[in-house]
């Protein structure tokens, strides 16, 4: 079994058609087997880790030798994994944490073509521009929540911070050293009191501000049109309000 990713054009053959039955197997993967790694498959992928008890920083879309092994019964997960897995199985499973784990599935897909702003997330929503916040609704509506909107709110951040501000569409402003996995981070990069940027918490902030963030329309080299999604190492100081989702 070879590394899978998700590459464009997409990888074909009888490995990928070998990692969508164990998928299916696993109950992530409800397609046809047409030995195509596209992005329903590596979604599904994403989900397996997750099921199977993989920490957050390690549930990606890439299927390998070992994620093979342990859908196929060949290496048994570890214990901190299995318990991982139990937690998340009997764990009610809130539209935040639904958010947030939909969220992780995506992690290196991009603009195609590149510096486009065309990715399935702004095609979604309607309008093909700036996507950070498109990303979040989309993720947001997928896990069944009715503060988001596809098409209406929200594409700009500002509008998401007043409304939460305000308390306004299910929104409300939580303080940094209580922000939990499936808050959204809203940055100001220039320390304005404008927001540039969102994403979804990972990790929540330690006791020196640093925290996980999965957001869309981003790279190393460009943090607010990047071009990706991607699983960022932040700091309380770049974020002018945390936002919980209520409904």
């Amino acid at each position: 079994m070879k590394t899978i990713r998700l590459t464009s054009p997409y990888t074909k053959g009888n490995d990928v058609k070998a990692a969508q039955r164990q998928l299916k197997k696993a109950g992530t993967w409800v397609g046809k087997i047409d030995g195509v790694y596209g992005e329903q498959t590596a979604r599904a992928t994403a989900q397996a880790k997750y099921k199977l008890g993989y920490s957050k920083r390690n549930i990606n879309q890439i299927y390998g030798r070992t994620l093979h092994a342990f859908l196929t019964g060949r290496k048994k997960p570890t214990l901190l994994m299995q318990r991982r897995a139990k937690h998340r199985a009997n764990k009610p499973n809130t539209f935040r944490e639904k958010a947030l784990n939909l969220a992780l599935t995506f992690e290196g897909v991009k603009e195609s073509p590149a510096n486009s702003n065309i990715t399935q997330f702004s095609k979604w929503y309607g309008m093909i521009g700036p996507w950070c916040a498109m990303f979040v609704t989309y993720c947001f509506v997928e896990a069944g929540s009715k503060s988001f909107k596809r098409g209406a709110r929200w594409a700009y951040c500002p509008y998401m911070v007043n409304d939460a501000r305000a308390q306004r569409n299910g929104l409300t402003v939580v303080p940094k050293d209580k922000a939990k996995p499936g808050d959204i981070a809203m940055f100001d990069w220039q320390g304005d009191g404008v927001s540039d940027h969102v994403g979804i918490v990972v990790t929540s902030p330690n006791s020196k501000g640093a925290f996980r963030c999965v957001e869309g329309n981003t790279s190393l080299g460009n943090n607010s049109d990047g071009g990706q999604v991607m699983i960022r190492d932040r700091k309380t100081s770049q974020v002018i309000c945390f936002i919980r989702v209520v409904e």
